[in-house]
């Protein structure tokens, strides 16, 4: 990765050394447009964007279709992923307090990478008046769901409660959580299989939303902060991470994982 750096370190000062250059290219990522649009959006002079231009039209990000400008194939290949990059330090100084000082050994790097996707995801903290909060609006959320999925190295108190809900659940435990569980009251609808790799999180997905928490880094589950969205692609992320653990669940024999 370093020597990849190297090849391309004056392209990426080229990108960020200019925030005229970057807002070129993000206000392009909305369509071709005039030099007046974009001197309306990016809040500069013609002669300041005529300049970005002609640099990234050098670059071959930008291109001149009679009085527009339009991003060019690789040009938006480039703002997409720079796009990513705005969204994902945003989320990280969103949430610096919770990812900080939490271990997120366990989620994949895959799933990091792509962490932007948590983007407007509430942050449900216990208050000195209630310090149960947070777990009851994700209880009350799962309760009242249709379907459930949970990946969890945490035995939930509202776990007997679903496992005799008659909620279709699916449900990826460790060990010791499985073993802790009453199984014997579990309905028809719920399948529970195992894994053997340490989780250091848990994971809820209802048909409506998502809730993750996590552990502390000093090794301690943290109960007064889960983060929580029922937004689309929070949920599409929440999926992905299912899925990873999915594939490495023990499944009984005589039950298969069902796809969604």
């Amino acid at each position: 990765m370093l020597e990849a750096f190297s090849e391309v370190r004056k392209d990426i000062k080229f990108l960020f050394s200019s925030e005229i250059r970057l807002r070129v290219l993000m206000a392009l990522m909305d369509g071709p447009m005039e030099l007046s649009q974009m001197r309306s959006i990016i809040k500069s002079s013609s002669s300041t964007i005529l300049h970005a231009i002609y640099q990234l039209e050098e670059k071959g990000m930008v291109s001149r279709v009679n009085r527009k400008y339009e991003l060019s194939s690789t040009g938006r290949i480039i703002s997409l992923k720079v796009q990513g990059i705005i969204r994902t330090i945003s989320v990280v100084r969103e949430l610096s307090d919770f990812l900080l000082d939490h271990d997120l050994r366990s989620l994949p790097e895959s799933l990091l990478y792509s962490i932007e996707s948590l983007e407007g995801a509430s942050l449900l903290e216990a208050k000195p008046e209630n310090l149960t909060e947070p777990y009851e609006i994700v209880a009350e959320n799962v309760l009242n769901s249709g379907r459930v999925w949970i990946v969890s190295g945490v035995q939930h108190p509202f776990y007997e409660d679903l496992l005799k809900s008659g909620i279709r659940t699916e449900m990826i435990l460790s060990g010791d959580v499985a073993d802790a569980l009453e199984l014997e009251k579990a309905g028809e609808n719920v399948k529970i299989s195992t894994i053997d790799s340490e989780l250091r999180f848990s994971l809820i997905i209802t048909d409506t939303a998502m809730a993750l928490s996590l552990f502390m880094s000093n090794g301690l589950y943290d109960p007064a902060r889960f983060l929580f969205s029922r937004d689309e692609e929070a949920i599409g992320w929440a999926w992905r991470l299912f899925r990873h653990f999915r594939e490495m669940a023990e499944v009984p024999a005589e039950e298969e994982c069902p796809a969604e």
